[in-house]
């Protein structure tokens, strides 16, 4: 079995990138300790105490300064004292000095930005590989340097993903009010070319889609080239606190294919392991319970532990069901729990290539209509693997 694509939502893989590093507390250094004053107890130079000695010992007389001098002096030195502390009187009609503007922020970010990340991922039970790229501009919504409009912004990707079965090209509109929420929308036009077992398409929900079926269907060269179009509409909800860090992202998916082969209303949908309608909506969620350790220094490195769960669920409406058919839904949900494992090596924003991060996702099928002993040992889990880093291209303050 070759099925050449990764089941990996945007917030998925996400953990080590973007919305989930910006939960990570800013690193501010101390600045070096002030230097201590010379102590008042040092010690007189042998030179100061000798001419100390000869002064008492041949003392000159000094010449007694006449009274009228005296009067002089001490005028002149409180008329100096009295001009030191005096406050300057501004004229009659002159405007009072201007206040003094605001201390600016600088270490928020970029106003304006081009930034990029990229994601490669293969993936095994179903076997996978697929890139993703998002690059785009962002605008930076608030300048007040607060924890919880860290990564505020509003931003226009261009996302292409690639694998050896599909393409989806495509942009996101992305809205993040605060650190602890993301909105996004997604258009793609989505190309099958015809490799490996796909595309394959069925006519009902309760047909057969395993990996056995779908090697057979290759085998006998079902498998065709179609185009269609995908609208996928994600809310990530996202918080911090000290180490823990809980996310959950969730995506509507819509599909739309007007060309599929005979009767067929469905589809193998391979990016999601699951029996997708061919006009109609998904619904799927990646919730996450992480530990972030942070190690101090230079590179900012953090690693990551904790547990991720998984669900898909396609919905069917009464048309895509042949006569005699039970009106249920035999293939949803789909249910994945296992660990998450991430590492990223550095963090350091003033560099073009930042934040690689390595991510492994083990997930065992809880429940799925054929991962779980019916054609699949329910011991063999979906495995992710995944490479992330991300940078930014252009930035401006103004």
């Amino acid at each position: 079995m070759t099925t050449p694509t990764c089941r990996l939502s945007i917030s998925a893989l996400s953990l080590g990138l973007m919305a989930l590093l910006s939960l990570a507390p800013s690193r501010a250094h101390a600045a070096p300790p002030s230097e201590v004053d010379a102590p008042d107890d040092a010690s007189a130079s042998p030179d100061a105490e000798v001419t100390a000695a000869d002064s008492e010992i041949a003392p000159q007389p000094e010449p007694e300064p006449s009274p009228v001098e005296d009067a002089e002096d001490v005028e002149n030195v409180e008329n100096v004292e009295d001009e030191k502390y005096m406050e300057p009187v501004p004229a009659e009609g002159d405007a009072a000095p201007a206040p003094k503007p605001p201390a600016t922020v600088d270490n928020i970010g970029s106003k304006h930005r081009i930034t990029y990340t990229s994601l490669l991922a293969p993936r095994i039970n179903p076997l996978g590989l697929e890139e993703r790229l998002w690059i785009g501009y962002e605008y930076r919504l608030y300048d007040k340097d607060k924890t919880i409009l860290n990564g505020s912004n509003l931003a226009i990707y261009f996302r292409p993903i690639v694998n050896p079965a599909i393409t989806l090209i495509g942009a996101t509109v992305q809205v993040q009010p605060a650190a602890v929420l993301r909105l996004r929308a997604t258009y793609s036009y989505v190309q099958w070319f015809g490799t490996f077992q796909f595309m394959q398409t069925y006519e009902s929900p309760h047909e057969d889609y395993s990996e056995t079926r779908l090697d057979a269907q290759a085998d006998a060269g079902e498998n065709y080239v179609t185009g269609g179009h995908q609208v996928e509409l994600e809310a990530l909800v996202q918080a911090r606190y000290k180490g823990l860090v809980f996310r959950s992202a969730t995506f509507g998916i819509y599909n739309h294919y007007d060309n599929l082969r005979g009767d067929d209303d469905l589809f193998y949908a391979v990016r999601y392991d699951i029996l997708a309608p061919a006009k109609g909506w998904m619904i799927t969620n990646d919730t996450d319970l992480l530990w972030l350790q942070d190690f101090k220094g230079p590179r900012h490195a953090t690693a990551m532990f904790g547990a991720r769960a998984s669900t898909v669920m396609p919905i069917y409406s009464d048309e895509v069901y042949e006569e005699g058919d039970v009106i249920d839904n035999p293939n949803g949900p789909q249910f994945k729990l296992g660990p998450a494992l991430g590492y990223i090596f550095y963090d350091r924003p003033d560099r073009k290539f930042n934040k690689p991060t390595l991510l492994m996702m083990p997930q065992w099928n809880i429940k799925h209509r054929w991962r779980t002993g019916r054609d699949v040992s329910t011991a063999m889990p979906t495995i992710v693997i995944a490479f992330v880093f991300s940078g930014q291209l252009w930035g401006s303050k103004n």
